[in-house]
């Protein structure tokens, strides 16, 4: 037993994909115990908007980075700028963030009606503040997980949930106390994670050095849409719920694809582990095989845990939220075997720069969620949009099998490509 974890600890790529799987597991649990403290001290229609404007969060920070948490992963470990390169990455996030806000804070109206209160009292200085710090938060983790600390990155996560007690203190405030009490602890997060970077040795300045963005300008811009493209489905599904069944039926929604979200997680972080490794010049094949071994080893324990006791789960949040929620997790799990295998080949395509492909998968894989899963939405409500997302996955797998067996030459390379 023990030469076995010895030997899981001593592999880079096995080290880095178990400190980044505790992270994004213990951001994922954190997550989930603060919307169960949600769930019994805000009502489910509170929730559910306050669960769309997250996900404008997540749609708005993806526009602002322009591909450049790819590009920081990709080229800080060898720039000999490591400092100009950082602090211009994130003062130009922070800029970005804060007017793309406003531009969605003024056409609300059109992006979507439901929320149109986000414009009256203290929300749009609230709201700009908090993605801002979203913004920023990420980008800090990025930079961590790029100098291939993943356990430091578990840290801030950690941190981060520091958001419970808050907002057991802001409950009482609704859609403003959940709001609050996320930009609150992102504010903490940002502070400390100042102090981590530099013990890294990379330091924060407030500058706007556009020539240290050269070397990855390129590859950020052709990550950017890919990026777009991959968050696009989380960010704007809830969005299309709330605004056609209803915040309440939102609310559902997330709670269920929160729980979903903890099992991507595993080929999650063993994508960007993979793409980590690749960017250090690690050779390729061998970490392929291994990133598929240790995901399936993994996840498919757990999803039978899902399927099988998925109803006593949602009984933590409350009998409403079990009996709403649960045929949509069970689809939902099961959906996550398939992408699992589609985030390993974009990681793939990320460390040999293969961005084309990655943004026409993207690309496909999105429109059908979106467009098909409208459709299913006004037709069949809920389910319709759970069984959409399970056609496209497999669909999206057997696609990436047939490119892998027919065309890709990885395989053959015990490099990543230039």
């Amino acid at each position: 037993m023990m030469p076995a974890l010895k030997k899981y600890y001593s592999e880079p790529l096995y080290r880095n994909s178990i400190a980044l799987m505790l992270n994004t597991a213990s951001g994922a649990v954190l997550g989930l115990v603060f919307w169960i403290v949600a769930a019994h001290t805000i009502s489910s229609t509170d929730i559910g908007l306050a669960t769309a404007v997250i996900s404008l969060v997540t749609l708005i920070t993806t526009l602002a980075q322009f591909g450049m948490d790819n590009g920081l992963i990709r080229f800080l470990p060898m720039s000999k700028i490591k400092d100009e390169l950082y602090s211009t990455v994130i003062t130009i996030t922070f800029i970005v963030t804060a007017l793309i806000t406003g531009i969605f804070i003024i056409g609300l109206n059109v992006f979507s009606p439901s929320l149109l209160f986000l414009r009256y009292g203290a929300y749009p200085l609230l709201l700009i503040l908090y993605m801002a710090l979203a913004s920023v938060y990420l980008m800090q983790c990025t930079a961590i997980t790029a100098l291939r600390r993943g356990d430091l990155y578990l840290l801030q996560t950690i941190i981060f949930g520091v958001r419970i007690p808050l907002l057991l203190i802001f409950a009482a405030f609704g859609v403003m106390g959940i709001l609050s009490a996320l930009e609150i602890a992102y504010f903490i997060t940002f502070i400390t994670g100042l102090y981590i970077i530099s013990r890294l040795g990379v330091k924060f300045r407030l500058t706007l050095n556009i020539g240290s963005l050269k070397e990855i300008f390129r590859f950020s811009l052709g990550t950017y849409t890919a990026d777009i493209l991959s968050i696009a489905p989380t960010a704007i599904i809830p969005l299309m719920i709330v605004n056609t069944i209803g915040a309440v039926n939102n609310a559902y929604f997330y709670i269920a694809f929160s729980i979903a979200s903890l099992l991507l997680t595993i080929p999650g972080a063993v994508a960007m582990s993979l793409f980590v490794e690749g960017s250090h010049d690690i050779p390729l094949k061998e970490n392929v095989i291994k990133s598929l071994e240790l995901t399936m080893m993994i996840l498919i324990p757990i999803t039978i845990i899902v399927l099988l006791f998925g109803k006593e789960i949602l009984l933590i949040f409350n009998k409403e939220f079990s009996d709403q929620s649960f045929e949509l997790l069970r689809i939902l799990a099961i959906s996550g075997l398939f992408s699992a295998i589609t985030s390993i080949y974009l990681a793939i395509k990320r460390v040999q720069k293969d961005i084309k492909i990655i943004n026409y998968i993207n690309l496909i894989s999105s429109s059908f969620l979106i467009i098909a899963g409208y459709i299913a939405l006004i037709k069949y409500g809920l389910m319709g949009i759970g069984y959409t997302w399970l056609i496209v996955n497999i669909g999206m797998c057997i696609v990436i099998v047939g490119l892998v067996v027919k065309h890709d030459k990885f395989i053959k390379c015990s490099r990543s490509t230039a």
